[in-house]
């Protein structure tokens, strides 16, 4: 009964798990397998039934969209299709093409990631534990890569239902980091100084567990998750949020922790949804839905993400934070306010390559937890670039 009523997991773009890419609207498949792909996408949650913690709502193509209760999905022009970025706005107005230039600088917003097969997002070792499935991606072809994506294991392997980890140092999820050399991480008791309720490594490991486990839960359940529209914002207030033009990201947030928890705040006690640090295998499944959307090739992704995202080398107009319109030139090392330019967006999120690096809770090696998308330090990146941080007790 708990299960059918099971409340939404919102995964959030906080500084580290952050989301957002961009544009470009070359098809890398043939528009009969677009087709097919975009069919499964959107039957996935044909049946599903409205409860006390969600209604259904309809896109522009009359498909059926999980929405939480005090949230409304947008009727604005290019915001209301699954195939291209279903939007949902906190509050319960209604967001439309009169008042949505508003609403995106005032209301937080999630965009709707449809998962047809969870079962590419995890799996469960001999003893039971679930893990997440993590990628690589490739242009390559050959056994173990997925035609359509390039997606190729990392890190597992799976026979006869039963999922292997390779290394336990490598890259995994949902693990705890518990130390660097004399510096003690996930076992420090500063954890309760920081409310993360525990304060040893077993006990964190514990509760990241059941996280891990719920957000999978309510995937299964709704077909899919949602994901922070922009990089969270407000990160030096009490606040945070996910709204366009904001400056207060990334930069200078060190603290893993931190990060961590003001994920969980972004609910504004909305006890309809649950809203985290994104994990790797969420960044994975995005990667793959905008492939399989035809938003982005597979190059794009996973040999140069120069031509949708914020690096150096990238030329593009936005907004700045005075509100006039700028020029970002190529060398350049500009970090722009959050969702303000059309050149990284990708089906309705904004700058997931570039501009700032953004956490997950994703782990490697004893010490570190990883962060995606590179920032506008780097000349040019694949967005699946992933690379590990200390993580700063």
């Amino acid at each position: 009964m708990e299960k059918n009523k099971r409340k939404m997991v919102i995964i959030v773009s906080v500084v580290l798990i952050i989301i957002l890419v961009s544009l470009s609207l070359m098809y890398f498949y043939s528009s009969k397998n677009n087709m097919a792909i975009k069919s499964t996408l959107k039957t996935y949650n044909a049946e599903l039934n409205e409860n006390e913690h969600m209604h259904l709502e309809e896109d522009l193509s009359g498909d059926k969209v999980p929405v939480p209760n005090g949230y409304v999905g947008s009727k604005a022009t290019g915001e209301n299709e699954i195939d291209t970025g279903y939007v949902i706005y906190e509050g319960t107005d209604e967001v439309n093409d009169s008042n949505v230039e508003e609403a995106q600088k005032t209301r937080n917003q999630y965009v709707w990631i449809p998962v047809p097969e969870p079962s590419k997002m995890y799996g469960t070792d001999a003893n039971g534990k679930k893990w997440g499935k993590l990628y690589e991606f490739t242009t390559d072809t050959g056994d173990g890569i997925d035609a359509v994506t390039g997606a190729k294991p990392l890190n597992w392997s799976e026979s006869n239902g039963i999922l292997k980890i390779i290394s336990k140092t490598g890259y995994r999820e949902p693990d705890v980091m518990p130390k660097y050399g004399n510096s003690i991480y996930d076992m420090n008791s500063k954890m309760k100084e920081l409310e993360i309720e525990e304060k040893t490594a077993h006990g964190f490991l514990i509760k990241i567990e059941k996280d891990f486990n719920n957000m999978m839960d309510s995937v299964e359940k709704y077909g899919g998750f949602y994901i922070g529209r922009y990089e969270t914002g407000n990160l030096k207030k009490e606040e945070v949020v996910v709204r366009k033009g904001n400056i207060d990201t990334m930069d200078g947030q060190n603290l893993w922790y931190t990060m961590y928890l003001k994920c969980k705040m972004l609910n504004n006690n909305n006890f309809n949804i649950e809203t985290r640090m994104m994990w790797g295998n969420q960044w994975d499944r995005i990667l793959m839905w905008l492939i399989e959307s035809g938003n982005k090739s597979k190059e794009e992704i996973c040999k140069d993400s120069t031509n949708w995202g914020n690096y150096q080398n990238a030329e593009f107009e936005y907004i700045d934070i005075n509100d006039r319109k700028s020029k970002k030139n190529k060398g350049d090392k500009l970090k722009i306010p959050t969702g303000n330019s059309e050149y990284t967006k990708a089906n309705n999120i904004y700058d997931l390559a570039g501009n700032t690096n953004e956490w997950t809770m994703e782990g490697f090696s004893s010490d570190n937890r990883v962060y995606r998308g590179g920032d506008r330090n780097n000349l040019r990146l694949r967005i699946v670039f992933k690379s590990s941080r200390h993580i700063w007790a």
